[in-house]
């Protein structure tokens, strides 16, 4: 073997130890640094505990953290709440909208009596039956091969 063949070899183990050796010291430097996150939720949690043997029966840290829950901030909105509040539209079906035609808004699905889904049920499985019936009969009338079809459970 040639002496440039066995110094390019000998780099190659060097450069492939250096590597491995890299990752490892990475790994384990930053597992030692989610380990202290540990000690420091662990200190942090024994910190509360002597705080709350500490306090009166009345301030509980529950109390004391749904009273900070609850606390205005500079502008005067608690902090739970969004700055303004969202209105949600009434939920209503457009007879121009072909997505509420086929798919109605949940709330109103759920305003409805039993026989009124199974109604909307019926009448929704006989308009794709129709849609079937149509793409056969169009694919006959162009000539077009039928697909592989899966038989749809009902």
């Amino acid at each position: 073997m040639s002496r440039a063949s066995k110094v390019f070899l000998a780099s190659s183990f060097i450069l492939s130890g250096v590597t491995v050796w890299g990752v490892h010291f990475i790994q384990r430097r930053e597992s030692d640094t989610m380990y202290q996150g540990v000690i420091k939720d662990e200190a942090r949690i024994a910190a509360k505990k002597a705080a709350a043997a500490l306090l009166p029966s009345a301030l509980t840290p529950q109390s004391i953290s749904d009273e900070v829950l609850f606390k205005a901030h500079s502008s005067g909105t608690p902090l739970n709440t969004p700055s303004s509040p969202v209105q949600q539209p009434a939920s209503v079906i457009d007879p121009e909208c072909q997505t509420c035609v086929i798919s109605p808004p949940p709330q109103l699905l759920e305003s409805q009596s039993k026989e009124q889904r199974a109604k909307e049920r019926e009448l929704r499985l006989k308009e794709y039956e129709d849609q079937k019936k149509l793409e056969g009969r169009l694919r006959g009338e162009q000539g077009v091969q039928e697909p592989v079809t899966v038989k749809r459970l009902v």
